[in-house]
């Protein structure tokens, strides 16, 4: 199957009611282990990259590998732009094969973030991209900024008004979840997630899936969540993996050696992931 639109991975989470497991990929053998294990247990998947993550590389290295290995895998899969701040990020995304973008004017003023989110869907919806949106504010670790002013859950009137002003696909929606590590265990608030679903009628977005639990995120799914993005886990377990192989070879240099034990335990918490957001199977 080759590279699709995200719209059309909405449209079959939206039928089937499912959520999108959306993986970023700070390093391009993510994108391998993503789509193998989404190959196993038939899952549809979202590849996304932020700013922060592809300025290490390049953004054309991404889109690269994931239309080589369109002609490998059978399950559909697209490619996302997380948590761009700026219009020259999201032009660059447009040039380089993103069929949907986040601009994440969360921490403005509303009216600012209402312009902003404005402004990137009239430069994406021309070209058929879909746009995500974010209010409220999750916080915690985002990319390479920590944010400890605390969380700001999104109000439902607030979200119908910017789903209105704005014409946006996707919200992204601070309902209990955090960017991040967890110093606690997350409860989210399943009715507020019903309350702004029922408002905007949008597919509504989670941030910080990794380390909520299943059942929560589960439960999330069956009120109108339609993407769950996970970074946290993923990036964990990779150094977590990487130290122990170091640890167990000391003086190893054959990077080969230590690729097949870093990418089981990768998969293994994709794995996770894919079944948390009731997406295997659904292709």
């Amino acid at each position: 199957m080759p590279l699709v639109p995200s719209s059309m991975l909405l449209r079959l989470a939206e039928e089937e009611n499912f959520a999108l497991p959306a993986f970023n990929v700070p390093v391009p053998e993510f994108i391998l282990w993503i789509l193998e294990e989404g190959e196993r247990l038939r899952s549809p998947v979202v590849i996304q990259v932020a700013p922060v993550e592809y300025q290490a590389l390049d953004l054309r290295m991404f889109y690269g590998a994931l239309l080589l290995l369109s002609e490998r895998f059978s399950i559909p899969f697209a490619f996302h732009l997380d948590h761009a701040h700026r219009v020259e990020e999201v032009l660059c995304a447009l040039r380089n094969g993103c069929s949907s973008v986040m601009i994440d004017g969360s921490r403005l003023p509303f009216e600012e973030n209402v312009s902003v989110t404005r402004d990137i869907v009239a430069l994406a919806h021309p070209l058929g991209v879909l746009v995500e949106g974010e209010l409220g504010k999750v916080g915690g670790l985002e990319g390479d900024e920590d944010d400890d002013s605390g969380d700001a859950f999104t109000s439902p009137e607030g979200a119908e008004e910017f789903a209105r002003r704005t014409s946006v696909d996707l919200l992204a929606v601070a309902v209990g979840t955090r960017h991040g590590f967890y110093d606690r265990t997350p409860e989210l608030q399943l009715d507020l997630i019903e309350e702004i679903r029922h408002r905007t009628r949008l597919p509504l977005v989670l941030h910080g899936g990794s380390g909520t639990p299943q059942e929560e995120l589960q439960k999330a799914v069956a009120r109108g969540v339609r993407k769950i993005n996970f970074s946290t886990a993923l990036r964990a377990e990779y150094l977590q993996a990487f130290r122990s192989f170091v640890e167990e070879h000391p003086g190893d240099v054959a990077v080969h050696r230590m690729l097949p034990s870093v990418a089981f335990r990768v998969k293994e918490v994709v794995r996770e992931c894919i079944v948390a957001s009731l997406a295997q199977g659904r292709v």
